[in-house]
Order: structure tokens, then sequence, then C-alpha cells
């Protein structure tokens, strides 16, 4: 399914357009933006593009229309769908024994339960607030560390290849890089759900051999070994004297914080190996059911009441007709709104728990994998075709004697302890 004003990979100036729209268009009424077919480059290989929204349009999801929206949101789930059907049905079962097994509904008093009902409504949402703040607080870092870190590393690695390695020559090294940090990427999302152990669709893809394949199924940590490689290609050059040795330190830095970002000290798996307290996790979901148990109940006793003043002649006393079924109305209102809400929060925390499952609406796998190989483009084409302006300045600059400064020390003014015996 593709939606008008999508982003598309633009192959040939390495950048990003919309179908049908500039960069950032103002007349898209689409919630959400979903990146077309997949498609192939014979220069570059796969152009993957992302099978989930990968953005949305904030002016339209903070409008009134963000009412009609469920596709993708919060509550677009079954299994919430499936929740409010079984509380409500536990209302209406409650309803019609109250209704039918009482000679005078409207003399139980409700008044207890609903002070219980409401307090223990008010010190859950608390807790759920406190919950889902510490799970985006998880999520925003994980995005951060991981994938942005990830990003800023294969970004500076291509700077300096494109910098240092302009020459036509150099192509089937960088295209050998690219294609490294691309499977990073890819096998720390397959890592992250346990599907790395199969890596035939990778070699399918294009992104590794089959002899890369075969070695990296006897690994365990998949992703940081794809820049182990990467560190091992430059070390290899630099051995060969085709490397400098000042670059090599570079890279090594380069290397060592992409590893980071995929590793399991301070990258993706440093929060995915470490989840919430199971304890605290399973009080908060055993007080969301008990909950709504509770508003299922009040609300068909409740309701029981307002039916059967309904029913009810003026002759036994002053009953306001009005005042009953607004009463009916606010109850089904309560017990389809307040369960639902907390269950969506709830089901949200645990999505956010797990920020690279690609079941996730905020996984776009695909569109990541296309932002980073169309910045990856855009940079060794800036190294490649520099512009005119900055050669002839290049060309034109002249150094006068001193402006340079070299980093030679005279060993004769160092402390005595510090020179080599």
């Amino acid at each position: 399914e593709i939606w008008e004003g999508t982003p598309l990979l633009d192959g040939r100036r390495g950048g990003l357009t919309y179908q049908g729209s500039p960069l950032a268009p103002h007349d898209t009424a689409q919630f959400l933006h979903q990146s077309p077919q997949q498609q192939w480059d014979e220069q570059w290989g796969r152009t993957p593009t992302a099978q989930e929204p990968s953005r949305y349009d904030i002016r339209y999801v903070t409008s009134v229309l963000a009412l009609f929206q469920v596709r993708g949101t919060a509550f677009g789930s079954c299994s919430l769908l499936l929740h409010a059907l079984i509380y409500t049905l536990i209302s209406v079962i409650v309803c019609g024994l109250v209704f039918f097994g009482c000679r005078q509904p409207e003399l139980i008093r409700t008044t207890h339960l609903c002070e219980l009902v409401e307090y223990i409504s008010a010190l859950l949402g608390f807790l759920l607030i406190l919950h889902l703040r510490a799970s985006l607080r998880r999520w925003c870092s994980l995005r951060l560390d991981t994938l942005g870190g990830l990003s800023g590393a294969v970004g500076d690695l291509a700077m300096l290849l494109a910098a240092h390695l302009p020459q036509p020559g150099s192509e089937e090294l960088k295209a050998l890089v690219r294609r490294y940090c691309l499977a990073s990427l890819r096998l720390t999302f397959m890592q992250a759900e346990g599907t790395d152990g199969v890596l035939g669709g990778l070699v399918s893809e294009r992104l590794l051999t089959d002899d890369e394949k075969r070695k990296l199924e006897e690994l365990v940590s998949k992703p940081q070994a794809m820049w182990v490689w990467i560190a091992g290609i430059f070390q290899r050059l630099a051995e060969k004297g085709k490397l400098s040795s000042r670059l090599l330190v570079l890279i090594y830095g380069i290397c060592r914080r992409g590893r980071g970002a995929v590793g399991r000290g301070q990258g993706a798996f440093a929060y995915l190996d470490t989840q919430m307290p199971f304890p605290y996790v399973h009080f908060l979901a055993v007080l969301v059911h008990l909950n709504s148990f509770a508003i299922a109940i009040k609300s068909g006793i409740l309701a029981a009441v307002a039916m059967w003043n309904l029913r009810r002649s003026e002759e036994d006393g002053p009953i306001s007709d009005t005042e009953g079924l607004q009463v009916l109305i606010l109850q089904v209102c309560f017990i389809l709104g307040v369960p639902t809400l907390y269950h969506a929060m709830l089901e949200e925390v645990a999505r956010l728990s797990e920020p690279l499952e690609s079941r996730g609406q905020d996984s776009p796998r695909r569109a990541y994998h296309a932002l980073l190989l169309s910045e990856y483009k855009a940079l060794q084409t800036a190294g490649e075709h520099p512009p005119l302006e900055a050669l002839e300045v290049t060309e034109a600059f002249e150094v006068r004697e001193g402006d340079l400064v070299n980093d030679i020390v005279a060993l004769d003014e160092m402390p005595q302890a510090l020179l080599c015996p």
C-alpha cells in the first residue's frame, strides 16, 4: 500500500524527495507517510524502503482529525478491543443480575463502591504515567545511543573516506565499507528480534556474501563483528603502507563508536537485555485488570438502578427520567472508555520497551536503512565531485614560512624520564 506524500529515495542525488510534493509537504492530509515498494539500483545495490509508517504530520495528529485515526495508534490493537468487549460483557451480566434479581434495586447504596473505584483509578493513572515516562526515557535513550550513534559513526566514516579517497580507484573499498555498515544496522534489528540465526535474506539482498554469511552464523554478536571487519580492512591497508597511521587512529575511533552503538555496554542491547523489574510490571498489570473488573461491576450496578428508575412510576416517589438516562449513558461511556484507556497505556508501555521490534509502528527499519544509504551516497558523491570554487581556492592558496606548525618535538627539551632508553 503506497500513500501519496511519501519519501522516495533519489539515487541520482542521494537525497529525499516526496512523491508529488516537496520534502516538507503543506497539502498532505495523511497522518503517516509510508515509503514505496522495494526497488533495485544496479550501482548501489538494494534500495530498501519502509514497510511501516516512518513519519507523521504533527499538524494533523494534533487536530480534531485525530479522533478518526485508529490504525497505527495506541487504540488500533485487537487485544485492546477484546479486553473492552470482555469488560463490557461483564458489566452487562452484572446489570442483568441486579435488574432481574433484586426486588428494589433503587435501594442499593453504591457510594462506597464508587469511592473505591475512584481511588484505585486515580492511583493507577498516576502509576501508569510514571511507568510510561520511564519507558519513553528508555526509548529515547536507545534511539539516540543506538541509531543515532550508529548513524553518526557511519557518516563520519563516509566523510573520511570521501575526503581522503576521492580517486576513482577507491569505489570498491568504499562500497565494501558501505555494505558492512548497512549490514550492521540490519543485524542489529535482527538480533533484537532473535532472528539473526538465519542470514539467507541478507545474502539475497546483497548485503552479505556466502562466505561472510557462514562466518557470521558462527558468531554471537553479529552487528559488532561487522565493525571488527571494517577496522581490519584499514589495519591491513596501513600494514601495506597504503594508509597513514593518523588516519588509521581516526578510523579506529569511529569503529569503536559504531561497535559501541550496537554492543551490550552502552548500546542497544544494554537496554534490551535489562527489562523493567518483573514484580513491578506484574503489579501494574494486575492492578489494571482488577480496576477494570471493579469498574465493570460498578457500572453494571448503576446502569441497572438507572434502568429500574426509568421504569418506575412517579406514584412511588419523585423520579427524574432525564437523570436516569444521564446516569445510564455515563456508565456506558465509563465502561467503554476508562478500561480501554488504561489497557492502551499498558500495551503502549510494553511496545515501547521493545523499540527495535518490527511489529511496532515506531521501528521503520527499512526507512532507516534507506536514509543511512542515502547519506552515505551523498557524502561519497560530495567527495568525488567537489565544486569548482573549492578546487580553485585550494590551488591558489599560498603558504608562508611559519604558517604551518608540524608536530615535531625537540628531544633535548624533554625531561630525561620521558626519553626512551
